[in-house]
């Protein structure tokens, strides 16, 4: 069951789960700012990987408005700059811990609420948002590829600051040198890096009836085996084992880069990739050289559809059906998982009622055909024999 959830739960993956993260300090623990200038600190963050993370104690503010409590620039003068002159870009935090504010045109009561306010060069204004907090002893400001968060709440996202948010390693600074000195007290400042797990294939397999076409003749199978396996993020392959067409057992067969998309109603996956060829794998010694066949060898496929069936709870896979076709030394199969072909002719399992009469070799009437030797009666009279194998 363990194995069968994990296959579920990475179907349906959309995001990197982390096994583990370690934090370097930018400022040491439970300092008190005491209306002090902080000097900017170098801080290199690749924002895929990393986040600026500050637990702060508010209640060592004073009562003055908009108390500095720290600026992160890409511009280590600028960092304590209100105007951005030396082409920096500066998101700044203040906190009225309870004063009146002007706020452009009155005067506002503010009470324990931060002010996130974001300046660059060439920019006559600032953006600014607020958030008020119920805890002032223990606040948790986390800036990270999303933007900056107070206590667990996106309060400015990083789409309107993005000339803070480049791709790869970005050289930022962290001070406290702009607008009103502050009393804030840092219980902790780190740069946490986030380490993605190794990640772990998964496999599930299935087994169903199959059928295929090879030199004009369709052929059943009762059980043919597919394994589905996500070997990566996102992608999935399907491996037909013991591929055969006819009485020809050629190996196993495996198409790659397979993404899936759920139906939200269904829980159906539609399965689709952009490879067309597949690989071949404990090739059958009698035919592989018979057919060119070798470990490793890439045969092209066409005409790949396929879709899974998940239960309603998500737990198991209900239906597994896909087709293909692959061409052997110009001779085309079509491949069928998780139905069989309707049999036609003397191959049918059933008779029209009034169409014909059928018997055993021993005279006992049938309603259908069975395996083995069938007599069947034909409406004009005429009488032959059908093997069903």
């Amino acid at each position: 069951m363990k194995k069968i959830l994990s296959l579920i739960a990475m179907l349906v993956m959309t995001a990197t789960a982390f096994a583990e993260t370690t934090s370097e300090k930018i400022v040491e623990d439970n300092y008190a700012l005491a209306g002090n200038v902080l000097s900017p600190k170098a801080v290199t963050v690749n924002w895929d990987t990393q986040k600026l993370v500050a637990v702060l104690d508010m209640t060592t503010c004073s009562g003055t408005e908009n108390e500095r409590v720290f600026s992160v620039s890409n511009n280590k003068t600028d960092v304590a700059n209100w105007e951005q002159t030396n082409g920096g870009s500066t998101v700044h935090l203040f906190y009225t811990k309870d004063a009146k504010v002007w706020n452009g045109t009155a005067m506002e009561s503010y009470y324990q609420k931060f002010a996130v306010q974001y300046r660059y060069q060439g920019d006559a204004g600032a953006t600014s948002y607020y958030k008020e907090v119920t805890d002032p002893s223990t606040v948790t400001v986390v800036m990270d590829k999303t933007g900056i968060s107070i206590d667990g709440k996106l309060v400015f996202p990083a789409a309107e600051m993005s000339n803070l948010y480049g791709e790869g390693d970005n050289q930022l600074y962290f001070g406290a040198g702009c607008g009103t000195p502050g009393y804030a007290t840092y219980k902790s400042v780190e740069l946490v890096t986030e380490k993605a797990e190794t990640f772990s294939p998964v496999t599930l397999s299935t087994t169903d009836v199959a059928n295929a076409t090879y030199n004009g003749t369709t052929t059943n199978y009762d059980a043919k085996t597919v394994d589905f396996v996500q070997y990566e993020e996102g992608k999935y392959k399907l491996v037909w084992k013991i591929l055969e067409a006819g009485s020809t057992i050629f190996g196993d067969y495996t198409i790659e880069n397979i993404t899936v998309a759920e139906d939200a109603d269904t829980h159906v996956l539609t399965l689709t990739t952009t490879d067309t060829e597949g690989t071949w794998s404990n090739v059958n010694p009698a035919y592989g050289f018979v057919f060119g066949l070798a470990e490793g060898t890439k045969t092209a496929f066409t005409g790949f559809e396929g879709t899974c069936k998940l239960n309603e709870t998500k737990d198991a896979i209900e239906k597994l059906n896909f087709k293909f076709n692959i061409s052997i030394m110009g001779n085309e199969a079509n491949l069928v998982f998780g139905e069989k072909a309707p049999e036609t002719g003397i191959n049918a399992t059933t008779v029209a009622e009034g169409a014909a009469t059928l018997f055993t070799v021993d005279g006992v009437k049938l309603s259908k055909l069975q395996k083995g030797l069938n007599i069947v009666r034909s409406a004009d009279g005429k009488v032959k024999k059908v093997l069903v194998k």
